[in-house]
Protein backbone atom coordinates (compact mmCIF):
# COMPACT_ATOMS: atom_id res chain seq x y z
CA UNK A 1 0.00 0.00 0.00
CA UNK A 2 1.00 3.53 -1.16
CA UNK A 3 2.31 6.01 1.73
CA UNK A 4 -0.53 8.38 2.78
CA UNK A 5 -1.17 11.53 3.04
CA UNK A 6 -2.34 14.76 3.98
CA UNK A 7 -4.14 17.82 2.42
CA UNK A 8 -4.93 20.93 4.01
CA UNK A 9 -6.82 24.05 2.48
CA UNK A 10 -6.35 27.72 3.38
CA UNK A 11 -6.19 31.48 1.86
CA UNK A 12 -2.18 30.61 0.46
CA UNK A 13 -3.65 27.18 -1.23
CA UNK A 14 -3.44 23.60 -0.84
CA UNK A 15 -0.39 22.23 0.86
CA UNK A 16 0.33 18.35 1.25
CA UNK A 17 2.30 16.57 3.56
CA UNK A 18 3.66 12.62 3.11
CA UNK A 19 3.08 10.85 6.31
CA UNK A 20 5.98 8.46 5.64
CA UNK A 21 7.24 9.07 9.71
CA UNK A 22 5.83 6.56 12.77
CA UNK A 23 4.68 10.07 14.02
CA UNK A 24 3.45 13.02 12.12
CA UNK A 25 2.60 16.26 14.88
CA UNK A 26 0.00 18.37 14.08
CA UNK A 27 -0.26 21.54 15.85
CA UNK A 28 0.05 25.27 15.78
CA UNK A 29 3.20 25.59 17.30
CA UNK A 30 6.17 26.16 14.73
CA UNK A 31 8.13 22.83 15.83
CA UNK A 32 5.16 20.51 14.98
CA UNK A 33 5.49 18.85 11.54
CA UNK A 34 2.14 19.83 10.03
CA UNK A 35 1.74 23.33 11.18
CA UNK A 36 -1.95 25.30 11.43
CA UNK A 37 -2.24 28.83 11.44
CA UNK A 38 -5.65 28.95 12.94
CA UNK A 39 -6.22 30.11 16.92
CA UNK A 40 -8.92 27.12 17.72
CA UNK A 41 -5.78 25.02 17.18
CA UNK A 42 -3.54 23.96 19.80
CA UNK A 43 0.38 24.40 20.30
CA UNK A 44 0.56 20.65 20.41
CA UNK A 45 -2.76 19.59 18.82
CA UNK A 46 -2.69 15.76 17.62
CA UNK A 47 -0.11 13.30 15.97
CA UNK A 48 -1.04 10.65 13.11
CA UNK A 49 0.77 7.36 14.26
CA UNK A 50 1.90 4.53 11.57
CA UNK A 51 2.19 0.98 12.09
CA UNK A 52 2.34 -0.61 9.06
CA UNK A 53 -0.06 0.11 6.69
CA UNK A 54 -2.22 1.24 9.55
CA UNK A 55 -3.12 5.42 10.21
CA UNK A 56 -3.91 6.63 13.34
CA UNK A 57 -4.96 9.87 14.93
CA UNK A 58 -4.42 10.87 18.25
CA UNK A 59 -5.55 13.77 19.99
CA UNK A 60 -3.30 15.09 22.41
CA UNK A 61 -5.33 16.88 25.23
CA UNK A 62 -6.03 19.44 22.59
CA UNK A 63 -8.27 22.21 24.49
CA UNK A 64 -11.25 22.10 21.52
CA UNK A 65 -10.46 18.97 20.62
CA UNK A 66 -9.88 16.25 17.25
CA UNK A 67 -12.96 15.83 15.07
CA UNK A 68 -12.80 13.08 12.26
CA UNK A 69 -15.81 13.41 9.88
CA UNK A 70 -17.28 15.48 12.34
CA UNK A 71 -17.37 13.41 15.35
CA UNK A 72 -15.21 14.32 18.24
CA UNK A 73 -12.44 11.78 18.73
CA UNK A 74 -9.64 10.61 21.58
CA UNK A 75 -8.36 7.90 19.18
CA UNK A 76 -9.36 6.50 16.10
CA UNK A 77 -7.94 4.51 13.14
CA UNK A 78 -7.83 6.60 9.91
CA UNK A 79 -9.50 5.63 6.41
CA UNK A 80 -8.97 7.01 3.00
CA UNK A 81 -10.75 10.03 2.50
CA UNK A 82 -11.66 10.87 6.40
CA UNK A 83 -11.68 14.48 6.96
CA UNK A 84 -9.87 15.79 10.13
CA UNK A 85 -10.69 18.95 11.84
CA UNK A 86 -9.21 20.47 14.47
CA UNK A 87 -11.07 22.79 17.12
CA UNK A 88 -13.94 22.70 16.05
CA UNK A 89 -16.10 20.89 13.30
CA UNK A 90 -16.15 24.16 11.79
CA UNK A 91 -12.54 24.39 10.90
CA UNK A 92 -10.93 23.83 7.61
CA UNK A 93 -10.73 20.04 7.06
CA UNK A 94 -7.46 18.01 6.37
CA UNK A 95 -8.07 15.33 4.17
CA UNK A 96 -6.51 11.68 4.96
CA UNK A 97 -5.70 10.25 1.43
CA UNK A 98 -3.71 8.16 -1.02
CA UNK A 99 -1.22 9.83 -3.37
CA UNK A 100 -3.26 10.81 -6.92
CA UNK A 101 -3.90 8.01 -9.31
CA UNK A 102 -3.92 5.58 -6.83
CA UNK A 103 -7.13 4.30 -6.20
CA UNK A 104 -8.93 5.03 -2.95
CA UNK A 105 -10.37 1.33 -1.64
CA UNK A 106 -8.33 -1.15 -0.14
CA UNK A 107 -8.99 -3.88 1.42
CA UNK A 108 -7.43 -2.89 4.35
CA UNK A 109 -10.29 -0.21 5.42
CA UNK A 110 -13.88 -0.30 5.38
CA UNK A 111 -15.79 1.31 2.51
CA UNK A 112 -15.64 5.47 2.99
CA UNK A 113 -18.92 6.82 2.49
CA UNK A 114 -19.31 7.93 -0.66
CA UNK A 115 -18.43 4.26 -1.72
CA UNK A 116 -21.05 3.12 0.06
CA UNK A 117 -23.40 5.41 -1.82
CA UNK A 118 -22.41 4.23 -4.83
CA UNK A 119 -22.84 0.77 -3.90
CA UNK A 120 -26.30 1.68 -2.44
CA UNK A 121 -27.52 3.17 -5.59
CA UNK A 122 -26.57 0.53 -8.14
CA UNK A 123 -23.53 2.33 -10.09
CA UNK A 124 -20.64 0.55 -11.84
CA UNK A 125 -18.10 0.52 -9.92
CA UNK A 126 -14.88 -1.45 -10.66
CA UNK A 127 -15.56 -4.76 -10.74
CA UNK A 128 -18.86 -4.55 -13.01
CA UNK A 129 -22.54 -3.81 -11.83
CA UNK A 130 -23.02 -3.88 -7.61
CA UNK A 131 -25.73 -6.80 -7.53
CA UNK A 132 -28.90 -6.90 -5.44
CA UNK A 133 -26.76 -8.60 -2.01
CA UNK A 134 -23.85 -6.03 -2.58
CA UNK A 135 -26.55 -2.87 -2.79
CA UNK A 136 -28.20 -4.91 0.36
CA UNK A 137 -24.43 -5.16 1.51
CA UNK A 138 -23.94 -1.31 1.57
CA UNK A 139 -27.07 0.25 2.98
CA UNK A 140 -26.58 -1.67 5.72
CA UNK A 141 -22.58 -0.50 6.17
CA UNK A 142 -24.03 2.78 5.12
CA UNK A 143 -26.74 2.91 7.90
CA UNK A 144 -24.54 1.07 10.60
CA UNK A 145 -21.59 3.68 10.00
CA UNK A 146 -24.44 6.77 9.82
CA UNK A 147 -25.81 5.59 13.47
CA UNK A 148 -22.48 5.57 15.07
CA UNK A 149 -21.34 8.70 13.70
CA UNK A 150 -24.96 10.09 15.12
CA UNK A 151 -24.06 8.37 18.57
CA UNK A 152 -20.58 9.75 18.72
CA UNK A 153 -21.75 12.79 19.30
CA UNK A 154 -22.93 14.04 22.50
CA UNK A 155 -23.26 17.54 22.06
CA UNK A 156 -26.63 19.68 20.42
CA UNK A 157 -23.88 21.03 17.90
CA UNK A 158 -22.10 17.64 17.35
CA UNK A 159 -24.98 15.45 16.51
CA UNK A 160 -27.15 18.37 14.62
CA UNK A 161 -24.06 18.44 12.48
CA UNK A 162 -23.35 14.82 12.07
CA UNK A 163 -27.17 14.76 10.91
CA UNK A 164 -26.54 17.22 8.14
CA UNK A 165 -23.53 15.94 6.88
CA UNK A 166 -25.33 12.07 6.42
CA UNK A 167 -28.38 13.53 5.05
CA UNK A 168 -26.17 15.64 2.54
CA UNK A 169 -23.95 12.84 1.70
CA UNK A 170 -27.34 10.55 0.95
CA UNK A 171 -29.09 12.89 -0.94
CA UNK A 172 -26.69 14.19 -2.77
CA UNK A 173 -28.40 18.50 -2.42
CA UNK A 174 -26.92 21.07 -2.00
CA UNK A 175 -27.55 22.39 1.68
CA UNK A 176 -29.10 21.24 4.64
CA UNK A 177 -30.32 23.45 7.65
CA UNK A 178 -31.56 22.32 11.35
CA UNK A 179 -33.72 24.50 13.05
CA UNK A 180 -34.87 23.82 16.84
CA UNK A 181 -38.08 24.49 18.13
CA UNK A 182 -37.19 26.64 21.40
CA UNK A 183 -40.31 28.23 23.22
CA UNK A 184 -42.67 27.59 20.87
CA UNK A 185 -40.95 28.63 18.33
CA UNK A 186 -38.79 27.38 15.10
CA UNK A 187 -35.34 28.84 15.49
CA UNK A 188 -32.61 28.23 13.28
CA UNK A 189 -29.32 25.96 15.07
CA UNK A 190 -26.96 25.01 12.23
CA UNK A 191 -26.47 24.42 8.36
CA UNK A 192 -23.94 23.24 6.15
CA UNK A 193 -23.12 23.31 2.80
CA UNK A 194 -22.37 20.09 0.28
CA UNK A 195 -18.96 21.07 0.50
CA UNK A 196 -18.64 20.87 4.21
CA UNK A 197 -18.66 24.70 4.91
CA UNK A 198 -21.02 26.61 7.01
CA UNK A 199 -24.14 28.63 5.97
CA UNK A 200 -26.34 30.62 7.51
CA UNK A 201 -30.41 30.84 7.37
CA UNK A 202 -31.78 33.23 4.23
CA UNK A 203 -34.37 34.23 2.80
CA UNK A 204 -33.98 31.79 0.23
CA UNK A 205 -35.36 28.77 2.41
CA UNK A 206 -39.20 27.59 1.44
CA UNK A 207 -40.81 28.64 4.47
CA UNK A 208 -43.71 27.01 2.93
CA UNK A 209 -42.04 23.77 2.72
CA UNK A 210 -41.24 24.03 6.55
CA UNK A 211 -44.41 24.93 7.50
CA UNK A 212 -46.07 22.03 5.08
CA UNK A 213 -43.81 19.77 7.36
CA UNK A 214 -44.48 20.89 10.55
CA UNK A 215 -48.25 21.19 10.24
CA UNK A 216 -48.43 17.83 8.65
CA UNK A 217 -46.48 16.41 11.03
CA UNK A 218 -44.67 14.08 8.20
CA UNK A 219 -41.74 14.28 5.76
CA UNK A 220 -42.35 17.16 2.91
CA UNK A 221 -40.75 16.18 -0.33
CA UNK A 222 -40.22 17.11 -4.07
CA UNK A 223 -38.11 15.81 -5.85
CA UNK A 224 -38.48 18.15 -9.19
CA UNK A 225 -40.69 21.20 -8.50
CA UNK A 226 -40.73 21.80 -12.22
CA UNK A 227 -43.30 18.64 -12.27
CA UNK A 228 -45.24 19.89 -9.12
CA UNK A 229 -47.64 22.10 -10.04
CA UNK A 230 -48.32 23.41 -6.75
CA UNK A 231 -45.05 24.04 -5.50
CA UNK A 232 -43.43 25.06 -8.65
CA UNK A 233 -45.56 28.65 -8.27
CA UNK A 234 -44.43 28.86 -4.36
CA UNK A 235 -43.11 32.67 -4.62
CA UNK A 236 -39.79 31.08 -2.61
CA UNK A 237 -39.16 28.57 -5.07
CA UNK A 238 -39.82 30.81 -7.90
CA UNK A 239 -37.64 33.35 -6.86
CA UNK A 240 -34.76 31.30 -5.91
CA UNK A 241 -35.40 28.33 -8.37
CA UNK A 242 -35.42 25.92 -5.92
CA UNK A 243 -35.22 22.57 -7.65
CA UNK A 244 -35.70 20.11 -4.73
CA UNK A 245 -36.62 20.44 -1.35
CA UNK A 246 -36.60 17.77 1.52
CA UNK A 247 -38.13 18.93 4.76
CA UNK A 248 -38.43 16.31 7.72
CA UNK A 249 -40.05 17.22 11.29
CA UNK A 250 -37.49 15.64 14.31
CA UNK A 251 -40.10 14.68 17.01
CA UNK A 252 -39.17 13.13 20.55
CA UNK A 253 -40.29 9.39 20.53
CA UNK A 254 -43.78 9.30 21.96
CA UNK A 255 -45.86 6.29 23.31
CA UNK A 256 -48.61 5.09 20.74
CA UNK A 257 -51.63 7.51 21.20
CA UNK A 258 -49.61 10.67 22.15
CA UNK A 259 -48.60 13.20 20.10
CA UNK A 260 -44.76 13.50 19.67
CA UNK A 261 -43.69 16.80 20.84
CA UNK A 262 -41.67 18.50 17.90
CA UNK A 263 -38.19 18.99 18.75
CA UNK A 264 -37.28 20.93 15.36
CA UNK A 265 -36.77 20.47 11.38
CA UNK A 266 -34.65 19.15 8.88
CA UNK A 267 -34.34 21.47 5.63
CA UNK A 268 -32.48 20.07 2.95
CA UNK A 269 -32.71 21.50 -0.87
CA UNK A 270 -30.52 22.24 -4.46
CA UNK A 271 -31.21 24.82 -7.14
CA UNK A 272 -29.10 22.66 -9.17
CA UNK A 273 -30.59 19.66 -10.01
CA UNK A 274 -33.65 17.80 -9.21
CA UNK A 275 -33.58 15.23 -6.71
CA UNK A 276 -32.68 11.59 -7.59
CA UNK A 277 -33.59 9.24 -4.46
CA UNK A 278 -34.77 5.74 -4.75
CA UNK A 279 -37.36 4.24 -2.29
CA UNK A 280 -34.45 3.09 -0.17
CA UNK A 281 -32.93 6.51 -0.47
CA UNK A 282 -36.14 7.26 1.49
CA UNK A 283 -36.32 5.12 4.11
CA UNK A 284 -32.54 5.27 4.88
CA UNK A 285 -33.47 8.72 5.18
CA UNK A 286 -36.35 8.83 7.31
CA UNK A 287 -34.45 6.06 9.52
CA UNK A 288 -31.33 9.01 10.17
CA UNK A 289 -34.02 11.44 10.82
CA UNK A 290 -35.45 9.39 13.31
CA UNK A 291 -32.44 8.34 15.25
CA UNK A 292 -31.39 11.64 15.09
CA UNK A 293 -34.12 12.92 17.00
CA UNK A 294 -33.74 10.27 19.56
CA UNK A 295 -30.19 11.55 20.14
CA UNK A 296 -31.61 15.13 19.79
CA UNK A 297 -34.17 14.32 22.51
CA UNK A 298 -31.59 13.23 25.03
CA UNK A 299 -28.94 15.86 23.62
CA UNK A 300 -31.67 17.84 24.59
CA UNK A 301 -32.46 16.38 28.00
CA UNK A 302 -28.35 16.89 28.34
CA UNK A 303 -28.56 20.18 28.00
CA UNK A 304 -31.39 20.89 29.83
CA UNK A 305 -29.81 19.11 32.53
CA UNK A 306 -26.54 20.80 32.62
CA UNK A 307 -28.37 24.39 32.81
CA UNK A 308 -30.52 23.40 35.87
CA UNK A 309 -27.10 22.12 37.54
CA UNK A 310 -25.51 25.81 36.78
CA UNK A 311 -28.06 27.66 38.11
CA UNK A 312 -28.30 25.28 41.40
CA UNK A 313 -24.14 26.10 41.29
CA UNK A 314 -25.51 29.62 41.11
CA UNK A 315 -28.01 29.78 43.34
CA UNK A 316 -25.57 28.33 45.85
CA UNK A 317 -22.93 31.13 45.18
CA UNK A 318 -25.66 33.67 45.90
CA UNK A 319 -26.58 31.91 48.94
CA UNK A 320 -23.16 32.09 50.34
CA UNK A 321 -23.14 35.57 49.08
CA UNK A 322 -26.38 36.90 50.79
CA UNK A 323 -25.51 34.66 54.25
CA UNK A 324 -21.99 36.93 54.22
CA UNK A 325 -23.88 40.12 53.49
CA UNK A 326 -26.75 38.82 56.23
CA UNK A 327 -24.06 37.81 58.38
CA UNK A 328 -24.59 39.62 61.57
CA UNK A 329 -21.95 39.16 64.36
CA UNK A 330 -23.88 40.18 67.55
CA UNK A 331 -22.27 42.25 70.05
CA UNK A 332 -21.43 42.40 73.34
CA UNK A 333 -23.77 45.10 75.45
CA UNK A 334 -23.37 45.20 78.90
CA UNK A 335 -26.47 45.57 79.62
CA UNK A 336 -28.51 42.87 77.60
CA UNK A 337 -28.31 39.27 75.99
CA UNK A 338 -28.27 39.06 72.37
CA UNK A 339 -29.52 36.16 70.72
CA UNK A 340 -31.08 35.19 67.00
CA UNK A 341 -31.90 32.67 63.98
CA UNK A 342 -32.98 33.37 60.68
CA UNK A 343 -33.95 30.30 58.43
CA UNK A 344 -34.67 30.52 54.69
CA UNK A 345 -37.65 28.23 53.79
CA UNK A 346 -35.51 28.11 49.80
CA UNK A 347 -31.67 28.63 49.49
CA UNK A 348 -31.64 32.42 50.32
CA UNK A 349 -35.10 34.35 51.79
CA UNK A 350 -36.48 37.82 52.73
CA UNK A 351 -36.15 37.47 55.68
CA UNK A 352 -33.77 39.77 58.01
CA UNK A 353 -32.33 40.82 61.05
CA UNK A 354 -29.77 43.67 62.19
CA UNK A 355 -28.29 44.84 65.49
CA UNK A 356 -26.33 47.87 65.68
CA UNK A 357 -24.68 49.25 68.78
CA UNK A 358 -24.04 52.77 69.85
CA UNK A 359 -22.46 54.23 72.15
CA UNK A 360 -25.71 55.12 73.85
CA UNK A 361 -28.06 52.97 72.68
CA UNK A 362 -28.29 49.42 70.66
CA UNK A 363 -30.86 49.21 67.90
CA UNK A 364 -32.49 45.71 66.79
CA UNK A 365 -33.78 45.48 63.52
CA UNK A 366 -36.14 42.25 61.70
CA UNK A 367 -37.62 42.88 58.40
CA UNK A 368 -39.71 40.62 56.38
CA UNK A 369 -39.25 41.85 52.74
CA UNK A 370 -43.05 40.12 50.47
CA UNK A 371 -42.03 37.01 48.66
CA UNK A 372 -39.09 34.51 48.88
CA UNK A 373 -36.42 33.11 47.12
CA UNK A 374 -33.86 35.68 45.24
CA UNK A 375 -35.96 38.70 44.15
CA UNK A 376 -37.15 39.02 47.89
CA UNK A 377 -33.41 38.37 48.99
CA UNK A 378 -32.27 41.43 46.64
CA UNK A 379 -34.16 43.57 48.09
CA UNK A 380 -33.36 42.17 51.64
CA UNK A 381 -29.61 42.65 50.99
CA UNK A 382 -30.48 46.09 49.88
CA UNK A 383 -33.04 47.50 52.36
CA UNK A 384 -30.45 45.99 55.52
CA UNK A 385 -27.89 48.21 54.02
CA UNK A 386 -29.72 51.02 54.06
CA UNK A 387 -31.27 50.38 57.73
CA UNK A 388 -27.91 49.72 58.98
CA UNK A 389 -26.27 53.07 57.42
CA UNK A 390 -29.06 54.78 58.82
CA UNK A 391 -29.15 53.36 62.41
CA UNK A 392 -25.43 54.10 62.42
CA UNK A 393 -25.51 57.72 61.41
CA UNK A 394 -28.11 57.76 64.36
CA UNK A 395 -31.36 58.55 62.48
CA UNK A 396 -34.44 59.15 64.10
CA UNK A 397 -36.67 55.48 63.88
CA UNK A 398 -39.29 57.57 62.20
CA UNK A 399 -37.33 58.91 59.76
CA UNK A 400 -35.13 55.80 58.69
CA UNK A 401 -38.96 54.19 58.65
CA UNK A 402 -39.78 57.33 56.25
CA UNK A 403 -36.41 56.60 54.11
CA UNK A 404 -36.63 52.93 53.64
CA UNK A 405 -40.57 53.22 52.19
CA UNK A 406 -39.66 56.06 49.47
CA UNK A 407 -37.06 53.90 48.59
CA UNK A 408 -39.61 51.12 48.02
CA UNK A 409 -42.13 53.05 46.44
CA UNK A 410 -39.96 55.08 44.15
CA UNK A 411 -38.22 52.08 42.69
CA UNK A 412 -41.37 50.39 42.04
CA UNK A 413 -39.63 47.08 43.09
CA UNK A 414 -42.79 45.57 43.72
CA UNK A 415 -41.92 44.59 46.57
CA UNK A 416 -43.20 45.48 50.22
CA UNK A 417 -41.89 44.64 53.53
CA UNK A 418 -43.00 44.56 57.11
CA UNK A 419 -40.11 45.62 59.81
CA UNK A 420 -39.60 46.26 63.59
CA UNK A 421 -36.92 48.56 64.94
CA UNK A 422 -36.11 48.99 68.57
CA UNK A 423 -33.31 51.16 70.66
CA UNK A 424 -33.02 49.92 73.53
CA UNK A 425 -31.48 52.13 75.87
CA UNK A 426 -29.05 51.00 79.40
CA UNK A 427 -31.46 52.39 81.84
CA UNK A 428 -34.14 49.92 79.99
CA UNK A 429 -36.22 52.25 78.40
CA UNK A 430 -36.71 51.32 75.09
CA UNK A 431 -38.44 53.42 71.55
CA UNK A 432 -40.39 51.00 69.35
CA UNK A 433 -41.61 50.93 66.06
CA UNK A 434 -43.82 48.66 64.02
CA UNK A 435 -44.33 48.84 60.42
CA UNK A 436 -46.78 46.06 59.70
CA UNK A 437 -45.11 43.30 61.61
CA UNK A 438 -46.37 40.92 63.88
CA UNK A 439 -46.46 42.37 67.53
CA UNK A 440 -43.14 42.05 69.74
CA UNK A 441 -43.72 40.26 72.99
CA UNK A 442 -42.01 41.34 76.16
CA UNK A 443 -42.28 38.15 78.21
CA UNK A 444 -41.71 38.79 82.07
CA UNK A 445 -41.25 35.38 83.86
CA UNK A 446 -44.74 33.45 82.77
CA UNK A 447 -46.48 36.40 81.98
CA UNK A 448 -46.30 37.62 77.86
CA UNK A 449 -47.24 41.05 77.14
CA UNK A 450 -47.85 42.41 72.95
CA UNK A 451 -46.65 45.75 71.83
CA UNK A 452 -49.50 46.66 70.31
CA UNK A 453 -48.32 50.30 68.85
CA UNK A 454 -48.11 49.77 64.94
CA UNK A 455 -47.93 51.67 61.48
CA UNK A 456 -48.44 51.30 57.36
CA UNK A 457 -45.89 48.52 55.96
CA UNK A 458 -43.12 50.15 54.10
CA UNK A 459 -43.49 50.07 50.44
CA UNK A 460 -46.86 50.86 49.72
CA UNK A 461 -47.99 54.38 50.01
CA UNK A 462 -44.85 56.90 49.66
CA UNK A 463 -46.88 59.64 51.24
CA UNK A 464 -47.17 57.85 54.53
CA UNK A 465 -45.90 58.94 58.11
CA UNK A 466 -44.49 56.66 60.95
CA UNK A 467 -44.72 57.53 64.37
CA UNK A 468 -42.50 55.30 67.52
CA UNK A 469 -44.07 54.02 71.15
CA UNK A 470 -42.44 54.01 74.28
CA UNK A 471 -42.28 51.23 76.78
CA UNK A 472 -39.22 50.05 79.46
CA UNK A 473 -38.42 46.80 80.59
CA UNK A 474 -37.19 45.60 84.37
CA UNK A 475 -34.28 43.54 84.73
CA UNK A 476 -34.89 40.09 84.25
CA UNK A 477 -37.42 41.01 81.32
CA UNK A 478 -37.29 39.79 77.72
CA UNK A 479 -38.35 41.27 74.21
CA UNK A 480 -38.86 38.41 71.55
CA UNK A 481 -39.14 39.57 67.45
CA UNK A 482 -40.69 37.01 65.10
CA UNK A 483 -41.76 36.92 61.77
CA UNK A 484 -44.92 35.44 60.63
CA UNK A 485 -43.22 32.46 59.41
CA UNK A 486 -43.85 30.88 62.53
CA UNK A 487 -47.31 32.05 63.06
CA UNK A 488 -48.19 30.84 59.96
CA UNK A 489 -46.85 28.04 59.85
CA UNK A 490 -49.49 24.90 58.97
CA UNK A 491 -49.82 21.73 60.43
CA UNK A 492 -51.32 18.57 58.34
CA UNK A 493 -54.90 19.50 59.12
CA UNK A 494 -54.04 23.39 57.76
CA UNK A 495 -53.92 24.27 61.45
CA UNK A 496 -51.86 27.47 61.81
CA UNK A 497 -49.34 28.04 64.43
CA UNK A 498 -50.43 31.59 64.91
CA UNK A 499 -50.08 33.99 67.82
CA UNK A 500 -50.43 31.74 70.65
CA UNK A 501 -48.10 28.97 69.53
CA UNK A 502 -45.62 32.07 69.58
CA UNK A 503 -46.85 33.23 73.05
CA UNK A 504 -46.42 29.54 74.10
CA UNK A 505 -42.79 28.82 72.94
CA UNK A 506 -41.93 32.33 74.39
CA UNK A 507 -41.35 30.84 77.27
CA UNK A 508 -38.40 28.61 76.20
CA UNK A 509 -35.01 29.44 76.60
CA UNK A 510 -33.54 28.74 73.82
CA UNK A 511 -33.91 29.78 69.97
CA UNK A 512 -33.27 26.81 68.44
CA UNK A 513 -35.99 25.04 70.64
CA UNK A 514 -38.55 27.71 69.58
CA UNK A 515 -37.42 26.63 65.70
CA UNK A 516 -37.84 23.02 66.65
CA UNK A 517 -40.87 23.56 68.17
CA UNK A 518 -42.26 25.28 65.16
CA UNK A 519 -40.65 22.73 63.07
CA UNK A 520 -42.64 19.60 64.52
CA UNK A 521 -45.69 21.25 64.43
CA UNK A 522 -45.76 21.97 60.96
CA UNK A 523 -43.84 18.31 60.23
CA UNK A 524 -43.85 16.73 57.77
CA UNK A 525 -45.18 19.48 55.53
CA UNK A 526 -41.90 21.67 54.42
CA UNK A 527 -41.53 24.89 55.80
CA UNK A 528 -43.60 27.54 53.80
CA UNK A 529 -42.04 30.78 54.73
CA UNK A 530 -38.91 32.06 56.08
CA UNK A 531 -38.29 32.21 59.80
CA UNK A 532 -36.78 34.67 62.21
CA UNK A 533 -36.22 35.05 65.77
CA UNK A 534 -34.50 37.76 68.07
CA UNK A 535 -34.51 37.51 71.63
CA UNK A 536 -33.62 40.85 73.29
CA UNK A 537 -32.48 39.81 77.45
CA UNK A 538 -32.37 42.75 79.53
CA UNK A 539 -29.97 42.18 82.69
CA UNK A 540 -29.92 46.43 83.99
CA UNK A 541 -27.53 48.51 84.07
CA UNK A 542 -25.22 47.57 86.98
Amino acid sequence: MPVMMLSYCDTDGQRTWILDRASTSIGRSAGQDVVLHDPGVSRHHAVIERDGDIYTVVDQGSTRGTFLNGVRVEREVLKPEDVLQMGSVHSAELRFHLPEGHGSANTAYPLPADDLLTSIRGIHLPGGEVGTAAREMGQLKWLLQAARQLNQGGAIEEVLGVLLRLTLQLTGLERGFVFLCEDGEIRFAQGLGAQGRIVEEDSSISRQAMQTAIHSELKFSVSDTLAHERVSEWSSVLANQIRSIYCIPLRKPAPAREPARLLGLLYLDSQIRPGRLSEVDHQLLDTIATEAAALLHNALLAAEDEKARHAREELAFAARIHQGLMSNTLPDIPYAVLRAKSVPCLAIGGDFFDVVALDECVCVTVVDVSGKGIPAAIVAATLQGILHAQLLAGQSLAQVASMVNLFLCTRDVGKYATMVIVRLFPDGQFEYLNCGHIQPLVISGAEVRQLRESNLIVGLVAEASYTTAHDRLRPGERILLATDGLTEAENTLGELFGESGLTAIAQLDEIDAMLEHVAGFHAPNPAQDDMTLIDVRYHGNN
